[in-house]
């Protein structure tokens, strides 16, 4: 509103004026930095909520990326207690295309649950079973990855994460939850990454590139 601001050679006054990115923006007499695009990948460890601040004074997954100096976004969330892959980044149609549910863009996880699961459990979970609300799973497949004698280790890939879904799964089943554990989003893998560690991508894999295209 100052006069300071001039779109492609033009002084622009209104607040909500929309801009491309073919656009030339100067400020000041100077021309706008372009902000890379930044693709971070943490490894969330337990006990800290996924947001910038927490009204009940919870540590947040920003504890762990405070050197970052640019804006980031977490890609989806995972509850207080949940653990594993966690992407940030400034590039929000990557953001977009990870989490709307028409691209079906997997994300697999180690569950481990109290008890063990049946060949017919199995069945009945990737058939479709009611967890309440009016929702049913759609896992695209579960498998077990070792047992004990009084719980199991099983990897769940969905293509649509609904709220708690895979928690909400086993408590129908009556094989509550113990550790939950995101290991995969798209083509995106937790891999050897430590808790509470992160890493910076320097470009995303080439099928994310292919539909940020599209």
């Amino acid at each position: 509103m100052a006069g300071k601001v001039k779109i492609n050679g033009k002084t622009v006054v209104e607040p909500g004026h929309k801009v491309r990115k073919s656009d030339h923006i100067i400020v000041d007499e100077k021309p706008l930095p372009k902000k890379d695009k930044r693709y971070i990948l943490l490894h969330k460890p337990a006990g800290y909520v996924t947001t910038r601040k927490d009204e009940l004074g919870r540590p947040t997954v920003y504890d762990f990326i405070k050197d970052i100096d640019d804006w980031v976004f977490p890609v989806g969330r995972l509850d207080l207690d949940s653990e594993g892959l966690l992407i940030f980044t400034n590039d929000t149609k990557l953001g977009n295309l990870l989490t709307e549910p028409r691209y079906k863009i997997s994300r697999t996880y180690e569950v481990l649950i109290t008890g063990q699961i049946t060949p017919k459990e199995i069945k009945a979970v990737l058939s479709g079973i009611d967890i309440g609300r009016g929702e049913k799973t759609e896992p695209i497949s579960l498998k077990i990855l070792s047992r004990n004698s009084d719980s199991a280790w099983v990897e769940v890939m969905l293509k649509e994460g609904k709220n708690r879904e895979i928690r909400r799964l086993f408590e129908v089943l009556n094989k509550p939850v113990k550790r939950l554990i995101r290991t995969r989003f798209g083509p995106f893998k937790l891999g050897s990454l430590k808790p509470g560690k992160w890493i910076e991508l320097k470009t995303i894999p080439p099928e994310m590139s292919s539909l940020e295209e599209a």
